[in-house]
């Protein structure tokens, strides 16, 4: 693929690529900040609100299974177009929903969109850039993954003080123009093919041992921390306004932006698998602090933490897995994106029973074994 083809340099396809990127974490976790807003409007409880992050992540999890695939057999800018126009105009339902049953099926919808954009996205990576510079390259791969995780539940606070749809016609707005840049400015190879190619290449890659496990560390990292930023949320609603829970949780995301790119050159430079592993003992050592604090400042020193060790871990995830299966990156990046985003899906409301039975404390002893189980998985990656 010529990175000049349709007039776009190195430079301005990566900033196209990174803002692609940014979209899906950005318009996932405006949610988190949102739900007193919501449960106000909508005249429902934390079940309903969990169950939207839910129905969003669940289309996005699983249509990741194909999304990649379907790229690597018709071509990347056919598929990401159709993930941009679906976004877009589900984002737009979301503003207008006046029922809680009309807002969760445009979270769905909104959730299908964007599991046609992501896992392209990281192909494309893969496709332009050589070995020496892909972990740099991944490192603002995740630099925006993170940067979307962190101004998600800040703007989605502060906005919540004027009115929570205007968050959904802003991310309505931003998918459209980035989905006519594409239209008319992104030129890659297309291809024809049939069903059976698609599903050739996705059972090609299952049966990678070093796709599966990265793919295991991936469900598990998001589990924990979706889980810990979901109940801190739900938990500090009684004492604190929604644009400070907003700030609390945007520190994951800022402390990771910085930690992203120096991450991707500690990639490069002592390799991935250590990379990994220093990534992961970070978030051992933020679950460790999240369960001897219990106040609204506290929380900032582990939730920050736990910000470098994320970043840290999925840079070196997400360059190690476009490198697994080179003929069919596609399908590799949308099976790996599925499994972590899984995580992301199911953890609300997986969780929900120990959140109310034992509490945030709960929350964070469970997300305390999921990192120890991490770092035991990680040891079985070849370095």
């Amino acid at each position: 693929m010529d990175m000049k083809k349709g007039g776009l340099s190195k430079r301005y396809l990566l900033i196209l690529l990174y803002l692609s990127v940014f979209l899906g974490p950005f318009g996932g976790n405006t949610v988190l900040a949102l739900i007193p807003s919501l449960e106000r409007f909508f005249n429902v409880d934390i079940t309903f609100i969990a169950a939207s992050i839910t129905l969003y992540m669940i289309p996005f999890a699983f249509f990741q299974l194909f999304s990649g695939a379907l790229s690597d057999i018709y071509g990347r800018k056919r598929i990401i177009l159709f993930g941009f126009l679906t976004f877009s105009l589900a984002s737009l339902l979301c503003a207008a929903s006046n029922n809680i049953g009309l807002f969760l099926s445009a979270r769905v919808l909104q959730g299908l969109g964007s599991a046609f954009i992501a896992p392209v996205i990281m192909a494309i990576i893969g496709d332009l850039f050589p070995y020496k510079e892909r972990g740099r390259v991944m490192g603002g791969y995740s630099l925006s993954t993170t940067a979307g995780i962190a101004l998600g539940p800040l703007v989605g606070g502060f906005f919540a003080l004027i009115d929570w749809r205007l968050v959904f016609l802003m991310l309505f707005a931003f998918s459209g123009v980035l989905g006519s840049v594409y239209l008319f400015s992104f030129d890659a190879p297309t291809s024809e093919g049939e069903l059976k190619d698609v599903v050739r290449k996705i059972s090609g890659v299952l049966k990678n041992q070093a796709v599966l496990l990265l793919c295991m560390i991936g469900l598990l990292l998001f589990f924990g921390t979706i889980a810990t930023m979901t109940f801190l949320a739900d938990t500090l609603k009684v004492s604190v306004s929604e644009d400070k829970i907003g700030i609390l949780l945007s520190t994951f995301g800022w402390l990771g932006i910085p930690t992203a790119l120096a991450a991707g050159y500690l990639t490069d430079f002592i390799g991935r698998k250590k990379t990994l592993l220093g990534g992961l003992v970070i978030m051992l050592t933020a679950f460790l602090i999240f369960m001897q604090v219990d106040s609204y400042l506290s929380f900032f020193v582990p939730m920050a933490i736990m910000g470098i060790g994320s970043a840290t871990v999925f840079t070196s995830l997400n360059t190690m897995v476009v490198e697994c299966v080179p003929e069919s990156r596609g399908a590799a990046a949308s099976i790996y994106n599925s499994f972590r985003f899984l995580g992301y899906a199911l953890s609300p409301v997986a969780t929900l029973p120990v959140y109310f039975v034992y509490g945030l404390h709960g929350i964070f002893l469970l997300c305390l074994g999921f990192a120890v189980m991490n770092i035991l998985i990680s040891t079985r990656i070849r370095g």
